[in-house]
């Protein structure tokens, strides 16, 4: 459901990243990307599984456990990003590929999963206030529309598509510019992944920035306004997304040369 929305100027820069395998530093995972990023903009992310996108936003968001290096701009100002409580801090969030693993805590509950990245905000003199944090809880569970019968219910019990909408409430509480989605609409049904496209036009309207990376051609090439293609660990091209084909987005990661019509 492709929604038009204003797009500014470049305020993020992703400069020289690179990443060395974690098993193996000899080889790059990531060999020297570097990209930018404008506010209310949606940068697609492309490429065939093991091309090294998720090493990419793992290296933005300071929890690649490997070697890398990464130059990170905002502003015009460069940032140190070393761990993800950093990147949280300086405004960027990540939805990691694997929520089961990364993303939630199944034993807690709903709501403890969805305040986790921002309780120091319900804490005083070392007691959280219990209500102003239910208050926040209700409001994001409505506002995602998440099924759950309690908020103190674990969430291991909840369907994948209501987890993720779970974890996306989770990183736009610390209220984002960045938002990286790492296959944001893997393994949820089709409501819930039209939900998500809905929230994320909403966001960009709003001035926040999304960097969504998807194996999915047709999410990436309906979803985005700029595709970065990405093979082997390189950077293969990064293409405004005007007449683009799932064709040329192949081929380009596969090293081949594209022609663009305009």
């Amino acid at each position: 459901p492709r929604e038009e929305h204003p797009i500014g100027d470049v305020f993020f820069e992703a400069r020289n990243v690179t990443c060395l395998e974690v098993n193996n530093p000899q080889r790059k995972r990531v060999d020297n990307i570097s990209f930018s990023l404008r506010k209310g903009e949606i940068l697609g992310v492309a490429g065939l599984v093991g091309a090294g996108r998720t090493e990419l936003a793992m290296a933005i968001f300071g929890c690649y456990p490997g070697q890398y290096q990464a130059e990170l701009w905002l502003d015009g100002k460069q940032i140190t990003i070393d761990s993800p409580r950093a990147a949280v801090t300086q405004g960027i969030c990540l939805v990691p590929e694997d929520r089961k693993r990364h993303g939630i805590v199944p034993l807690l509950g709903v709501g403890a999963n969805i305040t986790m990245a921002v309780l120091q905000d319900y804490v005083k003199f070392g007691v959280i206030n219990a209500e102003r944090e239910m208050h926040q809880i209700e409001k994001s569970i409505a506002r995602m529309r998440i099924k759950t019968a309690s908020p103190d219910l674990p969430i291991r019990g909840l369907s994948g598509g209501n987890q993720q909408k779970a974890v996306l409430s989770k990183m736009l509480l610390p209220n984002p510019r960045v938002l990286i989605l790492d296959e944001p609409t893997r393994g949820v049904d089709v409501g819930a992944k039209y939900e998500i496209y809905k929230l994320m036009f909403e966001l960009v309207k709003q001035g926040l920035s999304i960097i969504m990376i998807s194996s999915e051609l047709a999410e990436v090439l309906g979803i985005a306004d700029r595709v970065l293609v990405i093979g082997e660990g390189q950077l293969r091209g990064d293409f405004v997304n005007v007449g683009l084909t799932q064709e040329q987005v192949l081929a380009a990661a596969l090293g081949q040369s594209v022609e663009l019509v305009a």
